[in-house]
């Protein structure tokens, strides 16, 4: 069931700088509930099952899971991750918020990849496609 209080807390904190790596579990509800209900969202993981672990170093684990068009998400390891991105719990909320790109932050070392590379840009297009649905 879709929250939109909790969309709208996401985005205020977003908009305000104020994000921080205690609202990451519900800026992953949100990409699940967005997930499970945006069209477009439906459409790029149409036939794309994938696990994904982000491990924020110091600051705990968080796992997305799309299944068969379904999205949900809990905190803690995944037995089934077959993507796993580490970073330090500042860059995430950096990521997480759109203040920084996530393949510069590859680049730069400051975000660690374990997993298919095609896994990643295909994570990378659903977290800017969540952003925009959070803006609007």
């Amino acid at each position: 069931m879709f929250d939109p209080k909790l969309k709208e807390k996401i985005k205020t904190k977003i908009q305000d700088g104020e994000f921080e790596i205690s609202d990451l579990p519900a800026f992953f509800e949100v990409f699940s509930q967005l997930g499970n209900q945006v069209e477009d969202l439906q459409d790029e993981v149409d036939e794309w099952d994938c696990v994904v672990e982000f491990e924020m170093v110091e600051s705990g684990t968080y796992w997305l899971s799309i299944e068969d068009g379904q999205f949900t998400t809990g905190i803690g390891s995944h037995p089934e991750t077959r993507l796993r991105l580490i970073m330090a719990a500042s860059d995430a909320v950096k990521i997480f918020s759109g203040e920084k790109d996530a393949e510069a932050a590859l680049n730069s070392g400051e975000l660690k990849l374990e997993g298919d590379l095609p896994d990643a840009i295909k994570l990378h297009f659903l977290i800017e496609l969540v952003l925009e649905e959070i803006e609007n």
